[in-house]
């Protein structure tokens, strides 16, 4: 843990060193430089270094043309840096720069012009010779143009002096000024400067191409290797970023490009290869850079990218300061994720670190050198070259390794096929696309009797009965056997000539153009006689279950008008044929009327012998005119001991209403809280016991309501399945609550129009018309009596 804190700290400092090198360099002078607004040469100064930047302190006048208000400014720098009233501390304006050059010798000479932001004229001694966009000193005037053109001129002899002059202005940028230093040399070696930078940024593009298109060829032959997909979208970027960025060719062969939008993709591109390279690092370690560390440095250059184009001059120069400062710490995570990857011998984290510290020399050298700390060529473009060609080497390893994982994967996944399919029951089959037998495992050998030596080379039909193999030959010369999703049961013939039902599951591939048909076949005789059985069985059931049903629904009323002298119906909707509710309505010896609903714990058969054993025990009893609460009593001590072996239970709930004074009598065990509606208004019938069946002793009292006849009076009774109702999402119920607001609100309504529109109701909260207990409701109009 102490070597990685180390190297970490190693790659921090180089970095670091490498930002505070110009800081270091001013203790050199390497070459001669301008001091207030004289640059003076000596006979060898171009001969020491045929390429001169012309950088010092040049003579700087606020606007265009004679100017009594002058200074001298730091070039490469900024005008916003100078003492000029109207120009110190503001980034835009217009200016002129002024430089005299002293020794120059009679002869043909060029300047290489670099970016001057926004635009600029060009004099030698007095002479305009370019004009690069159109400067101007009011924004709306300005023309933008940006470019690296080389302007020639010619010094006569006896020319003692030679002044160059540039008028600048700038209206969008960041900061006016004049930001990389223009070069001076002869005619010939600057165009042989800019040849070789031009052939240099041909063959970078070139180079980038092929290696883009090499690794997009990885990418469709690997099909998962997405660090090949994302370093051809990074080459491609790269290559693209070449017209839009130094030179400016795009500008050169489309003069009237818009200079704003070729601003914008130069400065976007590098949030795109941002984004793509750290994809590519990602694919490639995805240990060393998580995902956590991976999203702190992709979402900056998202947002980035999405929100530079809404901004321009100040604030975008600022967005670009502190995205360099990202930029430095993005390097050096790059670089620990390198070394991480390097210390766990990743797959090609020797080839990229490798590359890495290369690119790293090549940059650190041209930086060295370019503030004349060492004498050496500029390298950093061949290093990057290097360094991409690096990638493609490393995509090639980790595709040799691939592949030889696919191989010792094939190989292992061989032995242990092999290994399963001889441990297994089931026949399986192996054969080609001529339907030849390849493989036969010991499965096969049981089920079948022939022996692996005896089948292999056989046509497939071998273990097909002759009447069914035309059948079975079309379905193998269609070709489409993934619609065979579940498997076909096929009769088969042994090597004895009997026959027996089996199960047949195919699947088919293709290896190197070659086509093969797997087959796992089941013996399933045992399971047909099993299912001959079953199926008898369920016959039997099924009828019981119809006899059953007949019985129960016999126990019940029906709401006949010509019987009853009173209004009722009823809503009743078992989850099955049967079901664990009852209810009962009668006359009893003194008059009154009667009405029973009961709700036996489960579903199915066994809730509805529940309710059968209820039934036959409430019809027992000796004295029919004995209050609700005690037969409630009496009906809990008689089912107790069988309730209590089947561990169950029931609700129940006796109303008897007594037409000739109006008095109603109830006791309710464990039941919901029924409702009486008397008028427009409800009172609801709350528990008087506990649960029947649940306690040996319990005790049930009954309660009285003396009513008015002249109201009218309709109450409802019903089990829990009539309002626990839960909606399709199962989050919530239909609940006692709703219901109540629901049937007063269709009480006017005749009571079979009350239980269907309630009915409709549920179905439409629950969205469907299955129910998950069995649904009870008994409506029932005793104004009449």
């Amino acid at each position: 843990m102490a070597k990685l804190k180390s190297s970490h700290l190693i790659a921090l400092g180089i970095l670091t060193c490498l930002f505070h090198c110009k800081e270091v360099s001013a203790t050199f002078d390497f070459y001669p430089k301008a001091k207030s607004g004289l640059l003076i040469l000596t006979n060898q100064s171009l001969e020491q270094k045929s390429i001169l930047p012309l950088e010092g302190e040049w003579e700087l006048c606020e606007g265009f043309g004679p100017s009594k208000n002058c200074s001298f400014t730091s070039v490469p720098g900024y005008w916003k840096e100078t003492q000029i009233q109207n120009l110190s501390g503001n980034r835009y304006g217009a200016a002129t720069y002024k430089l005299r050059i002293r020794g120059l010798e009679p002869g043909e000479y060029a300047l290489k012009m670099h970016e001057i932001h926004n635009a600029y004229r060009l004099f030698v001694n007095q002479k305009l010779l370019l004009s690069f966009g159109t400067p101007a000193l009011q924004s709306e005037q300005e023309v933008r143009k940006i470019g690296k053109p080389v302007v020639s001129f010619l010094v006569e002899k006896g020319k003692r002096e030679t002044q160059i002059a540039l008028e600048v202005s700038n209206w969008f940028e960041g900061a006016g000024g004049i930001r990389r230093t223009p070069e001076l040399g002869s005619l010939s070696d600057i165009l042989a400067l800019d040849r070789a930078k031009r052939n240099l940024d041909f063959l970078t593009f070139g180079a980038l191409i092929f290696f883009g298109f090499s690794s997009f060829f990885f990418y469709v032959i690997t099909k998962e290797e997405f660090s090949s997909l994302f370093l051809s979208l990074f080459c491609g970027a790269l290559a693209i970023r070449i017209f839009f960025t130094e030179e400016h060719y795009v500008l050169e062969w489309f003069p009237n490009f818009p200079p704003v939008l070729e601003s914008r993709i130069d400065v976007g591109s590098l949030f795109v290869c941002g984004i793509l390279f750290m994809s590519y690092l990602r694919c490639l370690f995805p240990y060393e850079l998580n995902l956590t560390t991976f999203r702190v440095f992709l979402i900056p250059n998202i947002l980035w990218l999405s929100g530079f184009w809404m901004f321009h001059g100040e604030a975008l120069e600022k967005i670009f300061q502190v995205y360099l400062g990202f930029l430095i710490l993005t390097l050096a995570a790059i670089t620990i994720v390198a070394i991480q990857a390097y210390r766990r011998n990743r797959t090609g984290a020797k080839v990229f670190l490798a590359s890495w510290a290369l690119f790293f020399f090549g940059a650190a050298n041209d930086i060295l050198s370019r503030f004349g700390i060492i004498s050496t060529p500029y390298i950093s473009p061949y290093t990057f070259l290097l360094f991409i060609a690096f990638q493609s080497i490393l995509i090639s390893v980790r595709y040799k390794s691939l592949l030889q994982f696919a191989d010792s994967l094939n190989k292992e996944l061989d032995v242990k096929f092999r290994a399963i399919s001889s441990s297994v029951q089931e026949a399986i089959l192996v054969s080609d696309s001529s339907e030849r037998i390849l493989y036969w495992n010991e499965g096969a050998n049981e089920i079948f009797g022939w022996t692996s030596s005896e089948i292999v080379g056989k046509p497939l039909e071998t273990i097909i009965p002759e009447g069914f193999r035309n059948g079975y030959h079309k379905l193998l010369s269609s070709g489409d056997l993934t619609s065979l999703r579940k498997p076909i049961e096929l009769p088969g013939v042994r090597k004895d000539g009997t026959e027996f039902p089996f199960e047949l599951s195919l699947t088919a591939w293709t290896v190197e153009g070659r086509s093969y048909i797997g087959a796992i076949i089941r013996d399933i005789t045992q399971r047909k006689v099993l299912e001959e059985q079953r199926d008898r069985a369920l016959d039997t059931l099924r009828k019981d279950l119809h006899t059953a049903e007949k019985m129960q629904k016999s126990m019940l009323p029906l709401p006949d008008p010509k019987r009853w002298p009173f209004p009722w119906d009823i809503l009743y909707y078992p989850m099955g044929p049967i079901g664990g509710d009852l209810y009962d309505i009668r006359q009893t010896a003194n008059g009154n009327w009667r009405f029973f609903i009961a709700d036996a714990t489960g579903h199915g058969a066994q809730a509805a012998m529940l309710t059968m054993a209820i039934k036959a025990d409430y019809d027992s009893f000796e004295e029919p005119d004995m209050d609700p609460g005690k037969v409630l009593t009496h009906l809990n001590h008689k089912v107790y001991p069988l309730f209590r072996n089947l561990n169950s239970f029931f609700t129940a709930f006796i109303l008897d209403w007594d037409p000739r004074t109006g008095t109603l009598h109830y006791a309710s065990g464990g039941h919901p809280e029924q409702i009486l509606q008397i008028g427009m208004e409800s009172v609801l019938l709350p528990k008087t016991g506990p649960m029947i069946g649940l306690y040996p002793a319990g005790r049930f009292h009954t309660r009285t309501f003396t009513l008015e006849k002249k109201n009218p009076i309709r109450f409802y009774l019903f089990s829990d399945g009539a309002f626990e109702v839960s909606d399709d999402r199962e989050t919530e119920l239909f609940g006692e609550e709703r219901m109540l607001a629901s049937l007063l609100s269709k009480s006017s309504l005749p009571i079979r129009k009350t239980l269907d529109l309630y009915f409709q109701e549920l179905i439409q909260f629950q969205g469907r018309k299955k129910f998950e207990d069995d649904l009870t409701l008994l409506v029932a109009d005793i104004s009449s009596l």
